[in-house]
């Protein structure tokens, strides 16, 4: 990603933090390419939308934003979901988490 291009992304994100009053971030580590096209899914059925992003753009981006004290939690491999139903994007990825929740604790008691 060149300097242009992360000056866009950085203004993209931007817009969506002043947009929003609620964003979700959450950890994806252990999510496959299918759960990820899942999660993505049910946002866009819900009206949400769900971006990966470098944790030290969107940082850039979260300043000067009502939603910048979200900065602390970009650590690690995060998404960024949010939609401008300020519950919507929060209630799925909940609903996302229990539903691996489950399918984690099945997979771990089936092989112990």
């Amino acid at each position: 990603m060149d300097r242009a291009e992360k000056k866009e992304l950085v203004a993209e994100l931007n817009g969506v933090f002043k947009e929003n009053s609620v964003v979700v971030v959450a950890q994806y580590s252990g999510l496959t390419v299918a759960n990820m096209e899942a999660l993505r899914k049910n946002m866009r059925a819900a009206g949400a939308k769900v971006q990966v992003a470098k944790n030290r753009l969107a940082k850039i981006a979260l300043d000067g934003t009502d939603v910048a004290s979200i900065a602390p939690l970009l650590k690690g491999p995060t998404l960024l979901a949010y939609s401008s139903d300020p519950v919507a994007a929060a209630k799925v990825a909940s609903d996302f988490a229990k539903v691996q929740d489950r399918k984690s604790t099945r997979l771990n008691s089936s092989h112990t």
